[in-house]
């Protein structure tokens, strides 16, 4: 038996009044709930159908959506990594790497033509250090879909920001060995290290926009369907 639209949403109420905040997580609990409503009524068709969802309840047991939502959440977070992989392998592509080796050629070359080191280290660091203040902002900014909750933004908020803390602890590190640096000390090693720490960030970033995009599609697509 098919539910109608009211009868679906009646149950969206229904699980979202249980305390399920995350999006991605509740409709996967109306979705399973949907087909068990829909097969008691299938099988008594005169049961009322607010006594169905009831019934599809209890059907949970005394520790009612815990089990699921323990199980659906590890199934959530395992997709959510493997998307993050997949768009990782994506985004490391040939094009990209001969990029970044031309990059490090290019600065190495400006390093040696820059008259005041100082200054070129300055940059750089500044540079990587602004980028992650705006990853943060923009992380930030994506941690909701109209006001509402995912447990997918959720992960990548907080991969987000161990990738922006561990990015602002390299720039700080940076700059204990300044002076050697300046000098042309291991100059080859900072410029290496640096580009590195910069293509993560934006790798991060860039992932980060295609979860976004993922779960935003999801989102006006069930409110479609529903």
């Amino acid at each position: 038996m098919k539910l109608t639209k009211d009868q679906i949403q009646y149950i969206d109420t229904y699980v979202e009044k249980s305390g399920i905040e995350w999006f991605d997580l509740k409709i996967e609990l109306v979705d399973h709930l949907v087909d068990a409503a829909a097969q008691i009524l299938e099988d008594n068709p005169k049961l009322p159908f607010e006594d169905a969802v009831t019934k599809a309840k209890i059907a949970f047991g005394t520790k009612g959506f815990r089990p699921l939502i323990t199980n659906r959440t590890k199934q959530i977070e395992k997709s959510f990594y493997k998307r993050v992989f997949k768009y990782l392998i994506s985004f490391f592509s040939l094009p990209k790497i001969i990029i970044t080796a031309a990059l490090m050629y290019v600065l190495i070359t400006l390093f040696n033509v820059v008259e005041v080191k100082v200054y070129f280290f300055n940059s750089l660091v500044g540079v990587l250090f602004a980028f992650t203040i705006l990853s943060f902002w923009w992380s930030y900014r994506r941690k909701t879909i109209d006001n509402k909750k995912h447990l997918s933004l959720s992960y990548m908020q907080s991969v987000s920001q161990f990738v922006n803390m561990l990015t602002q602890l390299f720039s700080f590190s940076l700059t204990l060995f300044k002076s050697s640096f300046v000098e042309g000390q291991g100059i080859l090693w900072f410029i290496v290290l640096w580009v590195i720490s910069f293509l993560f960030c934006i790798a991060s970033e860039v992932v980060s926009r295609q979860i976004y995009k993922d779960q935003k599609a999801l989102y006006y697509q069930y409110k479609i369907a529903a």
